[in-house]
């Protein structure tokens, strides 16, 4: 991820990396570091981990349900959160969709993530609705 990153932004960082928050120079910084073989290499993993998914949506369901992220959305707008839960569904080109369903002890939102096929983002998004509905009449 970090290394798509790094490519991805290089045009930012080449201009105007000094804009960027630490965090997103750091992530850019670790991805210029990796080797290209080390990339190929972890290309090669997809493959195997998308197929041990397929399976499950074959058997009818519809989404997979997990947490968003480790802990409630963070106060305030200076960050979004953690997103390592949802790296392993972006890097298997899965679509996954976070509903804010619960609420922390502070009032704040702790997201709930559902995964999808890939290229089932129609039905995700149809069973996001879903639940939320479901919740909301609760």
């Amino acid at each position: 991820m970090s290394s798509e990153m790094a490519t991805n932004l290089e045009r930012e960082w080449e201009k105007s990396r000094d804009r960027l928050s630490a965090q997103l120079r750091l992530q850019i910084e670790r991805g210029r570091e990796v080797r290209a073989v080390e990339y190929q290499q972890a290309l090669r993993q997809i493959a195997p981990i998308h197929e041990s998914f397929v399976e499950l949506f074959e058997q009818r369901y519809d989404a997979i349900i997990t947490p968003a992220a480790p802990s409630a959305a963070p106060k305030g707008l200076d960050a979004t959160g953690d997103p390592s839960f949802c790296t392993l569904w972006t890097l298997c080109g899965m679509p996954c969709v976070s509903l804010p369903l619960l609420q922390s002890a502070d009032g704040l939102p702790i997201g709930v993530q559902l995964v999808g096929p890939r290229d089932g983002d129609a039905r995700l998004l149809r069973t996001a609705r879903w639940l939320a509905a479901k919740m909301a009449a609760a």
